[in-house]
C-alpha cells in the first residue's frame, strides 16, 4: 500500500527526528488546502501559541508537502504520525483509502472539502491512501473571541515576552510557501489597516497564495469601510 502523509507545519522539518516513519524527505507539490495559523496548542512545547491547521472558515489556499511513509499498513501509518504529533484522539488524524474507498468519519463531517480535494489528489499522483493532522480551529473555544486576523494579532502580542517569541518563531519557520493573512500581518509584509492609497489594485503575485490572500484582505478592508 503507498501511503502519502501530508504536511504544511513543523512536521516537515523535525518529523523524522521525532520519529516519523518515511521514505526520503518530504516534497512539495501536495495539494492546495485552505490553511490558516488559528489554533491555539494545547500541549507540548508550543503550548499557547498560535499554529497552522485546516481551516475552511477562515484559511487560503496554500501549498502543502508530503512524505511518503515507510509503512505499507494503514493502520500503522496512522499510529506513527499520532504518536509524532502527540495527539490523544485517533480521530484527529484524518485519513483516505482509495483501496477500501472509506475515509475518517470525523474528517469528512469537520474538513469536508478538504477531504474531497486530498482525494483527488491522490487519485492524481497513484497514492492508495493519504495521512493528515487533522486538529481544528478552536481560537474561539479558547478565548471566547470570535477568530478574524486581529483578533490573532492582539493574542500574540497578549502573550508573555518569552511566548511571543516562541509564538512568532515558530510562525516565522513554517515553510515559506505557507502565505497566510496571519502570517503575513505578523512577518509586516502587510498592514492590517493599509491606508487606501498604498494598496495598488494589482498586486503582481508569485507565490501560490498570495492573490486569495489579498483578496482577503482588501475584501476585509471595504466591510470595515
Amino acid at each position: 500500500m503507498k501511503i502519502a502523509i501530508l504536511s504544511w507545519g513543523s512536521l516537515i522539518k523535525t518529523g523524522i527526528t521525532r520519529g516519523l516513519n518515511i521514505r526520503g524527505e518530504f516534497l512539495t507539490g501536495g495539494p492546495m488546502l485552505p490553511i490558516e495559523f488559528s489554533r491555539i496548542s494545547q500541549s507540548g512545547e508550543r503550548t499557547g501559541c498560535l499554529t497552522v491547521v485546516i481551516d475552511e472558515k477562515n484559511g487560503v489556499h496554500v501549498p502543502t508537502q508530503y512524505a511518503v511513509s515507510a509503512h505499507q499498513h494503514l493502520d500503522w501509518a496512522l499510529s506513527n504520525l499520532r504518536f509524532v504529533e502527540s495527539i490523544t484522539l485517533k480521530y484527529s488524524v484524518g485519513y483516505v483509502n482509495l483501496i477500501s474507498g472509506t475515509e475518517r468519519g470525523w474528517a469528512r463531517e469537520n474538513q469536508p472539502y478538504s477531504v474531497d480535494l486530498i482525494k483527488s489528489w491522490a487519485q492524481r499522483n497513484h497514492f492508495d491512501a493519504v495521512i493528515w493532522t487533522g486538529l481544528l480551529s478552536n481560537f474561539e473555544k479558547v478565548t471566547q473571541i470570535p477568530f478574524t486576523v486581529q483578533s490573532a494579532v492582539n493574542y500574540i502580542d497578549g502573550l508573555s515576552p518569552q511566548l511571543k517569541d516562541k509564538a512568532l518563531d515558530y510562525i516565522k519557520n513554517v515553510p515559506i510557501e505557507i502565505i497566510t493573512p496571519v502570517r503575513s500581518v505578523l512577518s509586516g509584509t502587510i498592514s492590517i489597516n493599509p491606508p487606501v492609497a498604498t494598496l495598488p489594485e494589482d498586486v503582481e503575485c508569485v507565490r501560490d497564495g498570495e492573490t486569495a490572500l489579498m483578496r482577503y484582505l482588501q475584501r476585509n478592508r471595504r466591510d470595515r469601510r
